[in-house]
């Protein structure tokens, strides 16, 4: 059954709404503790306290602190919205119906203009369930009323209710809906599938973390099977731990990725995964990835207790930062390089170590001008939740484009070094890797003032089959040097 096939003379005078699941796509208690805690840290140490005195006064407290919450931004569920325009163009009254705080709810209601008024937790309240169908009875009176709901809690709003509504990304409660309520309308939401959660872990990113091989490779220990059976279980955990820090990268940057043109499109920021369910699976993630660095090395744990400092601070602050933000960056993909040589007790060069800082700083300014440049396009002025504004643009191609000048100077050097004689044969056949290294680099460039290259460079590359036959060429030249 539709919005299609219902007639107004079917309907009762009013309908309710549930606003978290129902009428948003996302949970306003995780959106304004998400947002409380971004701008107040310490606040974590009251919400135990706050929550001791109930829900429905940690849901004040938190909404207190959120006027700045962009609730204008918070995605919908178009099904529901749909719905209830529908309704109030039939000549019904609409409410939002909510155990969120009264405070957001009414902000959130000035955005819809078919919205009569709201029912909302108060502050000693919590407008839920049995309390739901409680209130709405009173603030209602006589007027038969009907209900839209997503959860098991709206059950109890359900049985009250002169009709009911349910609004369902899965089957099987649909069909217990209908079980109980053989008149049921649902409504249907987009659900939380396996896909979505990989998408949100950005498994693609898992990538970067062939760095963890560069120590044993270019150590030309490439038949250390011991070694080669920890850099895997190293990449690993930097791949589980790199995956928990995006899933809180994204809570903690929901208003600036819901304002980019293509973040917008996030799991978090889209409301496709749960804010609740990533909260959840990031300290899975972070376990997991430390019981598998312990096995590893002991030592290798502490790296990655190091990285996950350095990409937690930059999540929660440094990333608004400019510059401090590249540089992090650079930082993390030389640790990655460093774990590796840890985990696998191999010597990491300095001039390793030195091209790596380069060459990643370079990308890293690819990443933040290619971001100016959609803001450039789109005619805005300022980064949200970056320290960048768009007149700095070029200031920041050149820095990038001088990095990676001089990651080729780094490389230049080395062929010169003492290390590179222990290593080669025939050192000076590397020399030949410098314009390669070069071509890369300037291309990459150039590809971004054109605008090809959207906010990841290195997710770029993976797809570019110009970088594949870049590396191929430089395997070439590197195995012909050695032998």
């Amino acid at each position: 059954m539709g919005v299609e096939s219902l007639k107004s003379s079917e309907r009762p005078s009013v309908v309710c709404a549930d606003v978290d699941g129902s009428v948003i796509a996302t949970d306003l208690l995780y959106e304004s503790l998400l947002f409380a805690l971004k701008q107040e840290l310490w606040l974590i140490f009251l919400i135990p306290f706050w929550l001791l005195r109930g829900r429905a006064h940690i849901k004040r407290r938190l909404a207190e602190r959120c006027e700045g919450l962009s609730i204008d931004l918070l995605p919908l569920n178009s099904s529901v919205v749909s719905y209830l325009k529908s309704a109030a163009e039939s000549g019904q009254r609409v409410y939002l119906a909510s155990a969120s705080d009264t405070r957001l709810i009414t902000r959130l209601a000035e955005q819809f203009d078919f919205v009569t008024g709201v029912i909302a937790s108060d502050g000693s309240i919590n407008v839920k369930g049995s309390a739901k169908a409680q209130a709405i009875n009173e603030a209602l009176g006589d007027s038969a009323w009907e209900y839209v709901g997503d959860s098991r809690a709206d059950f109890a709003v359900w049985r009250e209710a002169h009709g009911v509504v349910c609004v369902s990304a899965r089957p099987s409660f649909a069909r217990k809906v209908r079980e109980q309520f053989p008149q049921a309308v649902i409504l249907e939401k987009e659900a939380c599938t396996f896909g979505v959660v990989l998408k949100a872990l950005r498994v693609h990113q898992w990538m970067k973390n062939v760095l963890v091989f560069a120590p044993l490779v270019l150590a030309h220990q490439w038949f250390n099977i011991s070694g080669w059976m920890l850099a895997i279980g190293a990449g690993l955990s930097f791949s589980l731990c790199a995956s928990g820090v995006y899933l809180l990268n994204d809570l903690l940057d929901l208003e600036a990725d819901r304002r980019h043109p293509r973040k917008r499109k996030r799991p978090c920021a889209a409301g496709k995964l749960p804010l609740s369910s990533a909260l959840a699976l990031a300290p899975v993630l972070f376990v997991a990835a430390f019981c598998i660095a312990a096995v590893v090395k002991p030592q290798f744990a502490l790296i990655l207790a190091i990285y996950l400092l350095l990409t937690t601070a930059y999540s929660y602050r440094l990333k608004a930062l400019a510059l401090v933000d590249i540089i992090l960056l650079a930082i993390l993909y030389t640790v990655r390089i460093v774990g590796g040589g840890i985990a696998t007790s191999t010597h990491v060069s300095q001039w390793l170590l030195g091209l790596s800082m380069f060459i990643f700083f370079s990308l890293a300014c690819v990443k933040r001008f290619s971001e100016l440049l959609v803001l450039q396009q789109r005619k805005e002025s300022r980064t949200w939740g970056r320290g960048y504004s768009v007149g700095d643009i070029e200031q920041v191609a050149s820095f990038g484009t001088a990095s990676g000048y001089i990651a080729v100077l780094v490389l230049a050097l080395y062929v010169s070094s003492k290390e590179v004689a222990e290593l080669y044969s025939n050192p000076a056949v590397i020399w030949m890797a410098c314009p390669l290294l070069l071509y890369w680099v300037s291309r990459i460039w150039l590809l971004a003032r054109r605008g090809f290259i959207h906010d990841d460079p290195l997710v770029f590359a993976l797809q570019d089959k110009v970088t594949y036959a870049v590396a191929a060429i430089g395997a070439v030249i590197f195995i012909g040097a050695k032998w």
